[in-house]
């Protein structure tokens, strides 16, 4: 494609920090340096942008949530389809064109993931809120057969939820992987932080440094990692656990206290520098209920950390188990979690994995995630 576009990204929130949100600004960048010009459609954009985005904003109304979407829609919708090339959708498919569908199918999240986080009665209780019912309305609507949307799914486990529930021609669905920045996030880290950040965690030498990163504990599986580390602490072994991306409830420090892990498990609020902490910790763990694709995950192996998680994770698709990281069947439990712990307290396999895990993250910069993007708009552009 050699023509220069105008493409709209739409999303409520723009921001950098967070997978769907950084992906997101790597495609910006990209686009731009390619020369396409590239507008930002939402209702609140923050951070730093490239001076060369032009920003559109929505006003919209904030209370209750499902009437926000609503009229962001509305709006949205009226600026967008008449004066673009290409309308992109991030997260949700609110206007007909391309979407990035990070957080997965809304309908397979309600039924399949949601009564396991929450139990089956919330779970229906949620579902019959005014918002969900908005969110599978515009899924409906977007995922006909005979619609004009053209869906990346960032995992092959994110297509398959779609496919499941929608009509949607496999032609109009392609997965692309997110990508990593691997100067970001690097081994060499750890020559630079990892001395100082362990001080400040108060992780001492011997003490092998577990890290969790994700905003939804219930969701990530936290209750599964501080059950695990209960039985590796009965095993003798000095495991510690940093927390990091999500300000805990009272009822999680309550849990921590009740499992006798306190002084065991630090919980640090969101921060601008995750790279810091990946170059403190040994181990990164994330047992989640459901993620199409974790992208602190791939930040990990970035890093060089070996990585356990579950098949629900995107990522686990691009790992090679026992190579690279684990993977824990599903549903995962405490106790085996606790034995790939053990497992990783050899500190020379830890280091053969970490190696191996940087290697497959090095498959995945950002630019082959923005191609995969460019593909889509031609293909979109040329059965339009």
């Amino acid at each position: 494609m050699t023509e220069r576009l105008r493409v709209a990204m739409v999303a409520l929130d723009f921001h950098r920090q967070g997978g769907s949100e950084g992906r997101t600004g790597y495609l910006v960048d990209a686009l731009l340096a390619a020369g396409h010009d590239v507008h930002l459609v939402g209702a609140r954009i923050e951070g730093a942008w490239d001076p060369r985005v032009v920003r559109h904003d929505i006003r919209v109304a904030k209370h209750p949530r499902w009437v926000e979407v609503l009229t962001f829609i509305g709006r949205a919708k009226r600026l967008a389809l008449e004066r673009f090339d290409v309308v992109h959708s991030q997260i949700r498919p609110y206007l007909p064109g391309v979407v990035t569908v990070g957080g997965g199918c809304h309908r397979f999240y309600l039924e399949r993931v949601l009564p396991g986080e929450q139990g089956p009665l919330a779970a229906w209780a949620k579902r019959c809120t005014p918002l969900h019912q908005v969110l599978l309305t515009l899924e409906r609507r977007r995922y006909r057969a005979d619609g004009r949307t053209w869906v990346i799914a960032n995992s092959r486990l994110n297509r398959d939820g779609i496919l499941a529930y929608y009509p949607l021609p496999e032609s109009r669905i392609r997965v692309a992987y997110n990508g990593v920045d691997t100067d970001r996030f690097a081994p060499e880290n750890a020559v630079r932080f990892r001395a100082e950040v362990r001080r400040t965690l108060e992780l001492a030498d011997g003490d092998l440094g577990l890290i969790f990163v994700g905003s939804n504990f219930s969701r990530k599986g936290l209750e599964l990692v501080l059950n695990a580390l209960v039985g590796a602490g009965e095993a003798g072994l000095r495991m510690r656990l940093v927390v990091l991306g999500g300000r805990p409830r009272p009822r999680w420090r309550r849990q921590v206290a009740a499992l006798g892990l306190a002084g065991r498990v630090r919980f640090v609020d969101p921060v601008p520098d995750p790279e810091r902490y990946y170059a403190a910790a040994d181990v990164f763990v994330l047992p989640t209920r459901f993620d199409p694709f974790a992208n602190a995950t791939l930040e990990a192996m970035a890093a060089g950390l070996p990585v356990v998680t579950t098949r629900m994770n995107g990522v686990a698709e691009i790992l090679t188990p026992g190579t690279d990281g684990y993977v824990l069947d599903d549903p995962p439990s405490a106790p085996a979690l606790a034995k790939l712990l053990v497992e990783l307290t050899d500190a020379d396999l830890r280091r053969a994995m970490g190696r191996a895990a940087r290697g497959t993250a090095l498959r995945f910069p950002w630019r082959a995630a923005a191609e995969a993007a460019l593909e889509t708009y031609r293909a979109m552009l040329g059965n339009r």
